[in-house]
């Protein structure tokens, strides 16, 4: 909250700051001078074009090696802010060029092909977003190629594309709304920063203040004014600090980016956005603590989650949140004492008591996290059973959330079929069976079967970490149903629901 606080009063002297000194460029007492120098305008513009261009596909390579959507579509942005300038440059009047529309031409173009190329980061919840952000390398691609086709046009026949007037009222809201456009991805980086507290974030959304004052190029009437000249650095100034501010931030840690794969697959920004989170972060800090069991625990417990979840034919928000809360269905135990959480022996009622306090110590973690409030009602009833025997609130059958029901089965089965510090690893035939034997009671029946529809295939396409330890060679594994005595399942079980 300070972060968020301090980064917030910042930007808002920074906007302060720059729009004063964009409005005295149009209308001081100095509005009115010019400074015509064709050459300097055509060197700045030029060099600083092309160390904008180097910066932008350094990003878009850190993007690409990380696989972090966020940061590639920024990077494109960012491409397409650099590359119409480059024309502008190019088309100088009195240098390789005459006076031609281009000049103009090019001002206009730069902006709205750097918002098109950024929009996904402007609506990361809607259809498009998300459909962008799984395709990010894709949509960066095209966009490129878009403004590199343009640009090329744009110089190849300086007058074909004509833009408003300066006083045209189409040109002034045309650039008002630019100026939002790219103000929302300023503010989109410092919401990064009020949650991670990353200075590079920071950063970035005080350099996207400054490229927002380029929308205001069209409306400089006078070619070398002071406002003009001002814009022109501003610009500059603004694309390169976003890179080099993008290409320096760290992002998510590999454990994060781990930790996150089964989100980051279907909802990269989302995902990225989860990986600067507070709560998050401890998740991840405590896994980084542990074992890298226990991280794989996460994985595959979430990765089937959703799997079973899609066989349920959930909705693509419903299969988010389903992968969110079984992703931080335990983040509760950030609160449980180790002593209790790393007993070897079977807890004593009260330490059970304890443990059991993380379902609603998780749900209260999570209500804090806007980008997690969502899900908070799942973690909370990840502990209920069938039969109302369950805790927090003692659910029965189809008042305990879906989702709920579907982590409970694939927690258990994934803790039952891997070898922990505690005990050995059971057999999936077995495991199948501890879970059907509780069938009413403790589980919902329809997941266990779709547990067992999803699980073989996963095992067979090695997209599960470490599954299928007792599997060998190219068979199908074996799911067979072998009985335990009552006894012995109820003590597993009570093993399995005290474990991370």
């Amino acid at each position: 909250m300070k972060s968020m606080t301090t980064g917030r009063r910042v930007w808002l002297s920074t906007v302060a700051l720059i729009g004063g000194l964009t409005v005295a460029g149009f209308f001081g007492p100095w509005g009115d001078r010019t400074y015509a120098n064709p050459d300097l305008l055509f060197s700045l513009v030029i060099v600083s074009a092309i160390a904008c261009v180097i910066g932008a596909t350094i990003v878009i390579a850190l993007a690409d090696r990380r696989e972090l959507a966020e940061l590639g579509l920024l990077g494109s942005a960012l491409m397409a802010a650099s590359v119409m300038p480059l024309v502008h440059g190019l088309v100088t009047p009195e240098v390789l060029y005459n006076d031609t529309a281009a000049f103009r031409t090019s001002m206009f173009l730069s902006l709205p092909i750097a918002i098109a190329a950024g929009a996904p980061l402007l609506t990361p919840h809607s259809t498009f977003g998300r459909w962008a952000a799984r395709h990010w390398r894709d949509w960066s691609l095209l966009c490129l190629l878009g403004v590199f086709a343009i640009g090329s046009v744009v110089v190849a026949f300086p007058d074909t594309i004509v833009t408003p007037d300066p006083s045209n009222l189409v040109t002034i809201v045309v650039c008002a709304a630019l100026a939002i456009g790219v103000l929302m991805l300023s503010r989109r980086q410092l919401r990064f920063y009020g949650l991670g507290g990353q200075p590079a974030n920071l950063g970035a959304s005080l350099a996207l203040v400054l490229l927002a004052t380029t929308a205001l190029l069209p409306l400089t009437g006078d070619d070398y004014s002071l406002a003009f000249w001002w814009l022109h650095v501003a610009g500059i100034a603004g694309v390169l600090g976003a890179c080099i501010a993008m290409a320096v931030s760290k992002r998510m840690s590999k454990t994060a980016h781990d930790v996150l794969a089964p989100v980051l697959t279907r909802d990269p920004l989302i995902a990225f956005e989860l990986g600067l989170s507070p709560a998050v972060h401890r998740f991840v800090a405590s896994l980084e603590g542990k074992d890298p069991e226990t991280r794989d625990h996460v994985i595959r417990t979430t990765e089937m989650a959703v799997r079973v979840g899609e066989h349920f034919r959930l909705s693509g928000r419903e299969l988010r949140n389903l992968g969110l809360a079984a992703l931080l269905h335990d983040i509760g135990k950030l609160e449980t004492p180790t002593e209790i959480l790393e007993k070897p022996s079977r807890l004593t009622n009260d330490e059970y008591a304890i443990v059991k306090r993380h379902a609603v110590d998780g749900e209260r973690m999570l209500l804090a996290e806007p980008a997690l409030a969502g899900v908070a009602a799942i973690v909370r009833s990840h502990h209920e059973r069938i039969d109302g025997r369950g805790y927090p609130d003692g659910l029965t059958g189809d008042t305990i959330p879906l989702a709920a029901r579907i982590i409970a089965v694939c927690d258990a089965f994934d803790a039952m079929t891997h070898e922990t510090r505690f005990r050995r690893a059971m057999a999936p035939g077995m495991a199948f069976s501890v879970l059907r034997e509780h069938a009413t009671s403790q589980f919902d029946d329809r997941v266990i079967q779709h547990v067992m529809t999803v699980w073989p295939a996963m095992v067979m396409g090695h997209e599960l970490v470490a599954v299928g330890r007792n599997v060998e060679g190219g068979g199908a594994p074996d799911i067979s149903t072998t009985a335990l005595p009552a006894e012995d399942v109820n003590e597993l079980l009570i093993s399995v629901d005290a474990e991370i």
